[in-house]
């Protein structure tokens, strides 16, 4: 039988002959789009009638690909497609994501289904940590901006405590679905994230800080490069690079991930293996 890391190489550009997985990937990333496209176009108040329903597709179409190839390797191609697509929970924005929080809460607490119960819980966990690393970006890096004085984001990253939800939320889906994976899903949301806080790409000495603080990180060495490499598209987007020079880019995000995820991969817990059934 192919290992979780196999499957996932098998299917992530897409080369397998799996035409039910394709469906999956494909109905997911539309749930995505769709409600990214709603976002943008509907009301306040509408949003409140049709972002909750949106996000229960979109978690149920997660869950469905989870129960074709597996829990680990349904989350894997999940980030892989975001990234491809653009199609994110990430680029939503704080208000429309606590709608879906809500629903995520009540959601998770619904199934008894392993699969289900799994999926529903690491969606939930991301929400969570995506909305803390907005407030890392809007609070932790303003050093020269005088409407944020340095006591003021101190207090409020406590008052939000910012560091005590991360982590917590880090902790929870590490559990489920190991270390690994975990950090290469966070780092994954974290460069989704649509108003992330970026580097100036104009200061060489913020070109010296994107070559350092991937390297400060501590993590392996694929996982460093991956984070230099998004440091480094950001810089260039910044600095009104060509199209080409920017799809060069994305082509080494992608290449690099995929590898990171693979790895990952290898160190799934035994409960993020199931639901593999490969045609």
């Amino acid at each position: 039988m192919p290992t979780a890391k196999e499957i996932f190489l098998a299917y992530a550009n897409r080369r397998g002959s799996d035409l039910r997985l394709e469906e999956l990937r494909q109905e997911l990333t539309a749930a995505k789009l769709d409600g990214l496209e709603k976002a943008q176009t509907l009301d306040e108040y509408a949003l409140h009638g049709v972002m909750p329903g949106l996000y229960e597709k979109i978690v149920v179409s997660t869950i469905k690909l989870a129960a074709h190839v597996g829990i680990g390797v349904g989350l894997a191609l999940e980030a892989l497609d975001e990234a491809q697509s653009g199609a994110s929970l990430s680029m939503f924005s704080r208000e429309v994501r606590n709608l879906m929080t809500e629903t995520g809460a009540a959601f998770k607490r619904r199934h008894s289904n392993r699969i289900a119960k799994t999926v529903a819980e690491v969606e939930a966990q991301r929400l969570t940590w995506r909305h803390n690393h907005e407030f890392l970006s809007w609070l932790g890096f303003r050093r020269d901006d005088p409407r944020y004085p340095a006591a003021s984001r101190r207090e409020r990253l406590d008052a939000f405590k910012v560091r005590e939800r991360l982590l917590a939320a880090r902790d929870a889906v590490a559990e489920l679905v190991g270390e690994p994976l975990c950090a290469a899903l966070e780092g994954h949301d974290r460069f989704m994230l649509a108003n992330r806080w970026r580097l100036p790409s104009a200061e060489v000495e913020q070109s010296i800080e994107r070559y350092v603080w991937p390297l400060l990180a501590l993590q392996p060495s694929h996982v460093v490069r991956l984070e230099s490499s998004r440091l480094d598209y950001d810089a260039l987007v910044d600095a009104g690079a060509p199209p080409e020079a920017l799809a060069a880019a994305q082509a080494q995000i992608h290449e690099e991930m995929t590898y990171q995820l693979a790895a990952a991969l290898d160190h799934l817990p035994e409960e993020a293996r199931v639901g593999v059934m490969v045609s």
